[in-house]
């Protein structure tokens, strides 16, 4: 399907049925592209999950286009998450195409009705993430700025370079077979407390935080916005306080998702130096999601990385006994992550590239 069998739809910010009809075409986009891609639907987001993600918050909002076929049906979509309170000349963007879809053609038409609308907002930065299944291939590769890590060359590649974006960074994708793992979790996180030792305690908890953890975890989650490898990515330090942890608990919820944290006091001080998050999809309960894990630089050197991380994965027993899986994404230069998901038993499937444009007036 070329881009003249196409019409460009604006998704409705407004709740309603449209919306609704739109949501889970977009959902069904990803989960044939995932499919293509890593044989596993299970990383595309439900609907509702997307019908969610568009209403706005003091912190964000999303547009969204679609590409609709001749019967109304949706067969690529492109996303533009808003920051408003911070790095508020940025786009992140995510485009996905179904596999029987004309990239270059179907994938420029988004594009050009999304560019105007990115700079009328004042956005100079556009960046994504593309996905590529394989964790190596014998065709051709793409090269990122760090100089670590490929990905495979194809038409969303070919399109982006096109467009200009420049493939900024490569992460590596990998997932945890929780079962499988469960005894060297628990071994693991003895001999990270052991390393540790009794200047630092765990606290694990699901869904909302604490209040009176709010405070401490909003330093770190402003933090984790600039302290993870970025090689040359345009990116502000986030402006977080306890309102905004709170929200962003809430905003988990409202997405069909359960949060599950795990993190480090240092007891002398009293403050959390270390944190991890898994988020579980309740629509697809076997999954979770890896997401931030940061330590502190001033407390680096005590394995507290690994003791946030197994004891999240011990905490699965807990908190969300349904996970079979958990899926996480590292940049590639980021060694000693990877190293401690290695241990963990994470193993690689694929990668992704984050790419960035800096958009002319």
């Amino acid at each position: 399907m070329k881009q003249s069998d196409v019409v460009i739809t604006a998704v409705p910010s407004v709740p309603g049925q449209e919306q609704d009809r739109l949501a889970e075409g977009i959902a069904e986009v990803g989960r044939r592209a995932n499919i293509a891609k890593y044989g596993d639907a299970s990383l595309a987001d439900p609907g509702s999950t997307w019908a969610a993600s568009l209403g706005e918050t003091p912190y964000r909002r999303r547009v969204a286009l679609v590409a609709q076929g001749p019967d109304g049906q949706v067969v690529a979509y492109v996303s533009a998450g808003l920051p408003l309170s911070d790095n508020t000349a940025l786009a992140e963007l995510e485009l996905e195409f179904d596999p029987a879809v004309d990239v270059g053609s179907v994938g420029r038409a988004l594009w050009e009705r999304l560019a105007p609308m990115l700079r009328a907002e004042g956005r100079a930065t556009a960046q994504l993430w593309s996905s590529h299944g394989g964790a190596s291939g014998s065709g051709p590769r793409v090269s990122p700025v760090t100089g670590v890590g490929t990905i495979a060359s194809d038409a969303t590649t070919d399109l982006l370079i096109d467009l200009g974006f420049v493939l900024e960074q490569v992460e590596r994708y990998s997932v945890l077979d929780v079962a499988a793992v469960a005894d060297r979790a628990i071994e693991l996180l003895r001999r990270a407390a052991a390393q540790a030792g009794p200047d630092y305690r765990l606290h694990s908890w699901a869904g909302i935080t604490p209040v009176e953890l709010r405070e401490q975890l909003a330093v770190l989650r402003a933090r984790m916005s600039v302290d993870v490898p970025l090689a040359e990515l345009d990116v502000e330090q986030e402006v977080w306080d306890a309102e905004r942890v709170l929200h962003a608990d809430q905003r988990v919820e409202q997405v069909g998702r359960l949060q599950l944290i795990s993190a480090a006091e240092h007891v002398p001080t009293g403050a959390l130096v270390a944190y991890t998050l898994l988020t579980q999809r309740l629509d697809l309960p076997e999954i979770a999601y890896q997401d931030d894990t940061l330590v502190h630089g001033d407390h680096r050197g005590h394995r507290l990385g690994m003791l946030v991380k197994a004891a999240n994965v011990g905490a699965l027993e807990r908190l969300a006994p349904q996970v079979a899986r958990i899926h996480t994404w590292n940049a590639d230069e980021n060694a000693h992550m990877l190293a401690i998901n290695v241990e963990l038993g994470f193993a690689t499937k694929g990668a992704e590239g984050g790419w960035q444009l800096r958009l002319a007036n």
